[in-house]
């Protein structure tokens, strides 16, 4: 079983570098409305969903940004993780919370 991760982990995971976009992963193409309707269901207590990393040693040769966020370079001696499903929501709830 995985952890909970909290937004105020999620971001700091993000900010840090910790947490990339590999380039296969489609745009940021999210509404205005669809982060107001996922804040919504994180004030209500919703489910909304799962997000899927893929950690790794190896870093891949092309990565994007996270949506209009340049992303910075994560420590040479820890593993990135890669989101493979839950983009629209980690790039939304980071362009919220970012610290």
């Amino acid at each position: 079983m995985s952890e909970a991760l909290t937004i105020r982990k999620l971001t700091e995971r993000v900010a840090s570098g910790d947490i990339r976009i590999p380039a296969f992963q489609r745009n940021f193409v999210w509404e205005p409305d669809q982060v107001a309707f996922l804040l919504d269901s994180i004030y209500k207590r919703f489910p909304i969903g799962t997000v899927i990393f893929w950690k790794t040693d190896n870093r891949l040769t092309s990565e994007k940004d996270l949506g209009r966020f340049t992303l910075p370079e994560p420590r040479r001696d820890y593993p990135v993780n890669y989101v493979l499903d839950g983009q629209q929501r980690i790039t939304s709830l980071f362009s919220v919370f970012q610290t």
